[in-house]
């Protein structure tokens, strides 16, 4: 298995350290036929896309599909969760810029309001560092409320590392996603979705994403971890929806990946 187009990576206007152009170039070396640049929302604390921004990489990526035949490139937003109701940090910019709406968890974000400081972000930084097992649970439930409201509220492409940092119930997230056709990623630089869960939420139909996360140049498709995943948990390259078999000699194959 391999993947022929990496949706999922990071450049200079967030804190990624290749620019467009560089994270293309090595796309386009190693054989993909597709990139998509998704930084982080506006609101992650440290490294949010700039509103003005959003323009200047749109413009951007015009400019490189027109230079380059071989390779399709696609703007995104990996925009952040910042409220127990399901809000996330999109406005006018990426809806008018992007192609499509990525949303995934993160620490370092602004909180929608200071209730969602306490109720959403602190609930889940002390879940995590606390052994107490009705707080445990109670976080668990809220933020699966929260991914669900969250799909009823936006178009999603996809849901980067679901479950990462903020535990859900997969298997309700799943179903959801399946039903409103949202992507769930696999993502090699964190823990969810694991082969365990991916081998669980199989049966309710939805697809999945293989991503690099790629924050530098040769990290680009950077994604054996994450194939692994997949193919323990027996899911079908035909599920998933920027893979294929590889057929390729061994020998002439830059990366398996």
């Amino acid at each position: 298995m391999r993947i022929t187009h990496d949706m999922h990576t990071h450049t200079t206007y967030s804190h990624g350290l290749g620019t467009i152009e560089e994270m293309v170039e090595q796309a386009r070396k190693i054989g993909l036929s597709a990139l998509t640049v998704s930084d982080h929302g506006r609101s992650h604390l440290f490294y949010g896309v700039k509103k003005e921004n959003f323009k200047k990489m749109r413009e951007e990526i015009d400019a490189l599909n027109a230079k380059y035949d071989d390779i399709d490139i696609y703007l995104s937003v990996e925009s952040n969760i910042i409220g127990a109701d399901g809000t996330i940090d999109i406005r006018e910019e990426e809806k008018k810029y992007c192609d499509w709406i990525y949303a995934g968890f993160h620490y370092s974000f602004v909180p929608k309001s200071v209730k969602d400081l306490f109720n959403f972000l602190g609930r889940n930084i002390v879940s995590a560092l606390l052994p107490i097992a009705p707080l445990k649970r109670d976080t668990r439930r809220r933020n699966t409320i929260t991914y669900l409201k969250m799909m009823d509220r936006y178009t999603l492409k996809m849901i980067t590392h679901p479950g990462n940092r903020c535990p859900i119930d997969i298997h309700a997230v799943a179903k959801k996603a399946a039903k409103k056709n949202v992507i769930l990623e696999i993502n090699p630089r964190h823990h969810h979705l694991n082969a365990r869960e991916l081998k669980a939420i199989l049966p309710y139909g939805g697809q999945f994403a293989i991503n690099s996360d790629a924050h530098r140049v040769p990290h680009v498709a950077d994604v054996e971890k994450a194939i692994r995943a997949a193919e323990e948990a027996g899911v079908p390259v035909s599920r998933i929806v920027n893979a294929v078999e590889d057929e390729r000699p061994i020998e002439n194959n830059p990366r398996r990946a």
